[in-house]
């Protein structure tokens, strides 16, 4: 056993080799920033006669010279190799001037100029890394994108004051290119506020470096990854199934490894109606064991998911769902750690989802550190630029805090049925916890589950700042995705009558498993592979309409123009009043399902809530004009909106879309205007298509929120003389034709043109 690895870190390789077809249904190295060195224009080293000769016969054509690095040779910095340089060189040698710019040390460049440098001489090692997913691009609109603002010092706990977990964090001053570096197509860096601005982009997946550096000299490097579109999106190819062929048969090992957990006092924050009791010490040691899944006929490296089960879940109990997983090429690391949910909310009652997170990002060093090991039998099949923090119910909070708080160089996240450490549905409320990872994010929940209450899930995703996607599997329950778990799944056959409605789960767990291995597969395909063609999966409209799972998504799409995210209703974003004709609610509010029980205080959320006339014609009307100017959607795809059918919770009083007609018009500025129904966008399937028990007839609800997007290109159609260019109205109708038989209720949001 390797002397490198932890103490008392140890593995056993399992008897079982796993065979997939029975359990299916039918840090890399030191990061460092290429730099060069000013002025030393011939790549020798020191600063002498020689350069300013060296750049001289470069410029002149003598002997066929080119300087290794053109950015060098810039001695003033202007951005331009001529005489200039050569006089301020030797100026500097003679002894007429202070040394040029730079100095004979190693350094970065700050002024963005379109000077190369083949052969960067030196490198500067990065105090920090950051991966991060750039805004999308699509051909036609115009490109903003904003790199991070800062970079984090320090995490540490207060004094006991009440203030929580103190992030001191230091303002990037200032921004570069490393030494040799190009932007993606015409791209431009604005050295201080870190943003990139172009309009023309080469279609593909972009990954470049650029430095950050804090005005205290500490310099990060940033790892970026910027996706570019034609206007057609011919890339994306719908309908990929991610659970067919290429299955590998799947062996697992098992380590532990020490795990300090920290328990100070007095405790941080305070939750709603908490009381915790002082720890025996403040520091407990625990041994910590992982499960580690992985495909015994891979011979590369592959992403790797570190994995934390839910309270009331063991790391060994979810073996048929992260098997499926590992089998097609991914390798998971599922953690023990039953101290986080349990003793620690003991004394601090907020659910432990810190320690969990703590645990998750240790779990990540110890298995690449293994995986390192010449003797491990998963020695070099993990590529440490491809992890991903994932978990279950409060282990999927446990995922996003790892990111946040101890571990940005992360690719991604993946919730399942995760809770919200900012208000857990059993534990109370927090102040923390208010802006939520930038990575990308997949957040898989379940219609009826009854542990991880709605709201929670939903307002999740609002938060997240990054490309977001939440699937809702229908009948789906908070247990089904472990092995044997029934946590959160009601047993009850389910019937249509109250409050069944809303709790008995009406899926197999086969089937929930497998739509969650193909969306997390996609999710890995897109962000570990670099395979845009899966974009209309995660961000397009494959789902609407299906009977198996709603999805709402934020792509992050540069140049989208939001009209009504209703975040200060009753004004729309430009400014105007939104209003509205027939309507018997209509509001700012929560359109969920209200959970019990309910802490309070309860936090805010945006949406539009109306209840329609049920006898006639209901509208409301959203100015669309920016700041008193028409707005102009040329470039645009689509006009996006989340919407949802609202129930009552517990109460049969939702039957689906349809009992009513939706219309969304848009009103040009000398008053054309066109209409387009959405009922072809909006589910048709009346019945789930595959109950448990067989023989269970579910009538779907679509009660969850959904994306969907109406083509720019159908209005035109339907009024070609419409111009995009002077929009000044959007209004959405609902027709019941008096049909209806329960109370209309809709909740609408983040209506843009994208």
């Amino acid at each position: 056993m390797s002397n490198s690895l932890p103490r008392r870190l140890r593995w056993t390789l399992r008897a079982l080799i796993l065979g997939c077809a029975l359990l299916l249904p039918a840090t890399g190295g030191a990061q460092e920033v290429a730099g060069l060195v000013r002025s030393d224009c011939n790549g020798d080293g020191p600063l002498d006669i020689s350069d300013p000769v060296f750049l001289l016969e470069s410029l002149f054509g003598v002997g066929g010279q080119t300087p290794p690095c053109q950015d060098a040779c810039d001695s003033n910095d202007d951005g331009a190799l001529d005489i200039a340089d050569v006089i301020t060189l030797l100026q500097w040698v003679f002894g007429m001037s202070q040394m040029p710019l730079g100095s004979t040390q190693c350094g970065l460049d700050p002024t963005p100029d379109p000077l190369g440098c083949a052969n960067p001489p030196c490198t500067i090692p990065a105090d920090d890394v950051r991966v991060f997913t750039m805004e999308t691009h699509r051909a036609g609109l115009p490109f903003r994108g904003e790199l991070p603002r800062n970079r984090r010092q320090s995490i540490q706990w207060d004094d006991g004051s009440g203030g929580g977990l103190i992030q001191d964090s230091v303002d990037f001053a200032e921004y570069g290119l490393p030494a040799g570096a190009t932007l993606p197509g015409d791209l431009v860096l604005d050295p201080v506020s870190g943003v990139l601005t172009g309009t023309t982009i080469p279609p593909g997946l972009h990954r470049f470096d650029l430095w950050a550096r804090c005005s205290d000299g500490v310099l990060s490097l940033l790892e970026l990854e910027l996706p570019a579109f034609t206007a057609a999106e011919s890339i994306v190819v719908p309908n990929q199934q991610f659970e067919t062929g290429g299955f590998s048969l799947v062996a697992a090992i098992e380590i532990a490894f020490d795990h300090i957990h920290e328990l100070p006092w007095p405790f941080a924050y305070p939750l709603f109606g908490c009381t915790g009791n002082p720890p025996l010490a403040p520091e407990v040691t625990e041994s910590k064991t992982v499960r580690i899944y992985y495909p015994i006929s891979s011979t590369g490296a592959l992403p790797l998911i570190v994995f934390h089960h839910g309270a009331g879940f063991g790391h060994a109990g979810y073996q048929q769902l992260l098997t499926g997983l590992a089998s097609q090429g991914v390798v998971v690391a599922s953690v023990n750690d039953q101290f986080s949910f349990n003793q620690v909310e003991d004394h601090y009652c907020w659910g432990g989802h810190d320690e969990a997170a703590r645990v998750l990002a240790r779990t990540r060093q110890v298995v690449e550190e293994i995986a390192a090991d010449p003797s491990s039998p998963v020695f070099g099949l993990i590529d440490p630029t491809k992890v991903f923090f994932s978990g279950h119910s409060r282990g999927g909070a446990a995922a996003m805090i790892a990111h946040e708080l101890h571990d940005r160089d992360v690719r991604g996240i993946i919730m399942l049925q995760g809770t919200d450490a900012r208000q857990d549905s059993t534990i109370g409320n927090t102040d923390r916890w208010i802006s939520l990872p930038d990575v990308p994010v997949l957040s898989i929940t379940a219609e009826q589950d009854t542990d991880v209450f709605y709201p929670y899930s939903e307002r999740v995703l609002e938060r997240f700042r990054g490309p977001t996607t939440m699937v809702t599997i229908h009948g789906g329950c908070h247990g089904y995705t472990s092995d044997a778990g029934l946590a959160g799944c009601d047993p009850c056959t389910w019937s249509a009558s109250p409050s069944m409605v809303d709790s008995c789960r009406y899926i197999t767990r086969e089937l929930q498993q497998s739509i969650t291995r193909h969306y997390i597969l996609g999710f890995l395909r897109r962000y570990a592979d670099g395979d845009l063609s899966v974009e209309g999966l995660l961000y397009g409209g494959e789902a609407v309409g299906s009977p198996y799972v709603t999805v709402a998504h934020r792509r992050n799409l540069s140049g989208e123009r939001m009209l009504a995210d209703f975040d200060d209703f009753p004004l729309a974003n430009g400014g105007g009043t939104i209003t509205s004709t027939g309507t018997l609610l209509f509001l700012k509010g929560a359109c969920y399902d209200w959970p019990f029980p309910i802490p309070s205080p309860i936090q805010g959320i945006s949406n539009l809530v109306l209840i329609a006339d049920p006898n006639g014609v209901t509208s409301f009307r959203i100015p669309v004009t920016q700041q008193g100017e028409p707005l102009d959607a040329v470039g645009g795809k689509s006009l996006s909106l989340r919407l949802k059918n609202h129930d009552i919770h517990g109460v049969p009083d939702n039957s689906g879309y349809g009992h009513l007609d939706l219309q969304v018009r848009l009103t040009d500025g000398i008053g054309r205007s066109a209409a387009v129904p959405l009922d072809p966008l909006l589910p048709q399937v009346e019945f789930h298509p595959e109950t448990h028990p067989v023989g269970t007839v579910v009538p779907l609800k679509y009660q969850r929120f959904t994306t969907i997007e109406v083509p720019l290109s159908e209005f035109t159609i339907t009024n070609p003389l419409l111009d995009l260019s002077e929009l000044v109205e959007l209004e959405v109708e609902i027709n019941t034709f008096g049909t209806a038989t329960v109370d209309v209720r809709l909740g609408f949001d983040d209506i843009m043109i994208r």
